[in-house]
Formats: structure tokens, sequence, C-alpha cells
């Protein structure tokens, strides 16, 4: 497990502006589809 926490560090560590970039839209998109809610209140 310790391992896993540093490798995930180093990935971190060596991350360039470009991977950051594409870190915050693919969070954006998943915390719209979350906010959505998958359409399942639309039903209600």
């Amino acid at each position: 497990m310790a391992n896993l926490w540093k490798d995930l560090l180093r990935l971190i560590d060596k991350m360039g502006p470009q991977e950051w970039l594409l870190v915050l839209v693919g969070a954006i998109i998943v915390g719209f589809f979350c906010m959505r809610g998958f359409g399942s209140r639309s039903q209600y």
C-alpha cells in the first residue's frame, strides 16, 4: 500500500500543465453528471 501511495505521489509530481488541464476537465464532467443525477430525478 505504501508503494502504491508513493507511486501515485510521484505521478502527480511529474504531471505538467496539460495533464492537470485534462484532470480538471475530467473532474468538471464527472461533477456535472453527478449533479444532474443521470436523469433519475426527472421522473419524479
